[in-house]
């Protein structure tokens, strides 16, 4: 089963930085600190997101809407990246 496919107007209010990520290696050094990694199954499959947004709850939503019939979320941790995010610039969905 593949790992959870965005479409245009899936990420509103997120943006995707990388899909199936190792979280142990994944070098967030040029990031900024509202990314978030999140972790995720599908038949069995375990998937890991880096992904920015203002709040989790934007996260969860759109990872909740997508997995609710297929999968499941495990976690959305946060403490992740090095940049202010002011300084990264405004989080932007795929249609901009």
């Amino acid at each position: 089963m593949p790992k959870v496919e965005f479409k245009s107007g899936d990420l509103l209010k997120c943006q995707l930085i990388s899909q199936d990520i190792c979280p142990d290696t994944f070098d967030d050094r040029e990031l900024p600190t509202d990314m978030h990694i999140v972790h995720y199954s599908v038949g069995g499959d375990v998937y890991f997101d880096a992904i920015r947004a203002y709040t989790k709850v934007d996260i969860f939503d759109v990872y909740y809407d997508k997995l609710k019939d297929i999968g499941t979320i495990h976690s959305i941790q946060s403490g992740y990246g090095r940049i202010k995010p002011k300084l990264y610039g405004k989080i932007k969905s795929e249609e901009e």
